[in-house]
């Protein structure tokens, strides 16, 4: 059985480290501890490692792009397809960390120039994106490989090489392209593993208990709202139960480890042309997030109308009533500091509960069981809040004849 070569492993150590540095700059930000980033001269230091850190990777940056052309030349998939699927799993907590370390700094550098509105804090921005950019290539170089051989053994099309190596070279959609590229030359090789019953159930899983969670909430309001019983059990349990959609969004979202596992799930699935299951869990996934998501509009609604009326009844209505168009934009300017991030905070979390379901509809497009136009419009919805789910139930309620299956990718 092929290795991960010495060079894939030596650059995931790496990353490890990378980590670890960032984790600490990271801590310095947030926790203040074990220095102070508003500390010049701690700042510098971090600067400082980071730095060192950067340059030695980027040293083995080449050699692993001449590791990876080695193992093009040769052919060799296999050792491509575990060099690509660690690497590039291994960088995950990395760049996770670097992006809260270095916008950290950012802000930091920021605030100490605001006689020049923060132009320090925007260079310093462009120079961090560009900096981790390079850091970033090397962690592609195996994957680019896996499509280069793919391509030669005529195991991939021209569509699917292309969308794939733009995705290899972009911020966070790499990873995503980088588990649909293992996976194919796995089940080009032969070595596609069948998904295990924990991997086919986290996603709903994950679900089902913040929704449960978040129905016990509901019931909750609804008892405080209609009966207002005395003592303070129905109370703490609304306040502590709020923190199920935050909850939520950090297994969703901050720390993909769920969707990433649903992801490649879905993809072995699509692969495996095994259509009833993808439809079985993109309908319960669908489902069984309901409640949740009730929660959290609830909650998001709550939010935004405090912060609505909150300069209202600070002035109380002056600012209405007085303040003309600028007071009218001010109470905007508050609405849409509640709105915009829990609009995008809840898009994100929407985002991991439709990869069943689009999948399931790449399948049905491929088999012929429904049009391609049919599967594209459906897959948009796939994307919209609440016809998600008119969507999944439309779609993946009923069965549908399933034609062949093409043998390119």
């Amino acid at each position: 059985m092929t290795r991960t070569t010495g060079p894939a492993r030596v650059l995931g150590g790496w990353l490890v480290l990378g980590a670890i540095l960032t984790g600490v700059v990271a801590a310095g930000i947030v926790l203040k501890r074990p220095f102070r980033i508003s500390d010049p001269g701690d700042l510098h230091v971090a600067y400082a490692v980071l730095g060192c850190w950067l340059a030695v990777h980027l040293v083995l940056g080449i050699v692993v792009v001449a590791d990876a052309s080695r193992l093009t030349r040769q052919r060799d998939l296999d050792a491509l397809q575990r060099a690509a699927n660690f690497v590039k799993l291994v960088s995950v907590p990395f760049f996770l960390l670097n992006f809260v370390a270095l916008a950290g700094a950012v802000v930091v550098q920021g605030a100490d120039d605001l006689d020049r509105l923060g132009l320090d804090g925007f260079v310093l921005a462009v120079l961090f994106v560009v900096l981790t950019y390079l850091a970033f290539l090397p962690t592609s170089a195996y994957g680019v490989g896996c499509l280069a051989v793919l391509r030669k053994n005529d195991a991939a099309g021209p569509v699917f090489f292309g969308v794939n190596l733009t995705l290899q070279f972009l911020f966070v959609v790499d990873v995503l392209g980088t588990i649909v590229v293992v996976e194919t030359a796995r089940h080009f090789l032969g070595v596609a593993r069948e998904p295990g019953r924990v991997s086919r159930n986290l996603l709903t899983g994950v679900l089902a208990v913040g929704s449960g969670l978040a129905t016990v909430w509901l019931l909750f309001v609804a008892v405080i709202y209609l009966w207002n019983p005395p003592g303070t059990f129905f109370a703490a349990g609304v306040f502590w139960l709020a923190l199920v959609p935050p909850a939520e969004f950090v297994l969703l979202v901050v720390l993909p480890v769920v969707p990433l596992i649903a992801f490649r799930t879905a993809v072995r699935q699509f692969l495996a042309g095994d259509l009833e299951a993808l439809r079985r869990s993109a309908r319960t996934v669908k489902l069984v997030m309901i409640p949740l998501f009730v929660q959290n509009f609830v909650l998001s609604a709550v939010l935004v109308l405090g912060l609505t009326l909150l300069p209202i009844v600070v002035t109380r209505g002056a600012i209405i009533f007085f303040g003309g168009p600028g007071g009218i934009a001010f109470v905007a300017a508050f609405t849409s500091a509640g709105l915009v991030p829990t609009v995008i905070g809840t898009y994100l979390m929407l985002l991991p509960t439709s990869i069943f379901g689009i999948a399931c509809l790449a399948l049905m497009i491929r088999r012929r069981a429904v049009s391609p136009r049919y599967g594209v419009v459906n897959t948009v919805l796939h994307l919209v809040f609440v016809a998600d789910i008119v969507s999944a139930l439309a779609v993946f309620s009923g069965g549908r004849a399933a034609a062949t299956v093409p043998s390119r990718v």
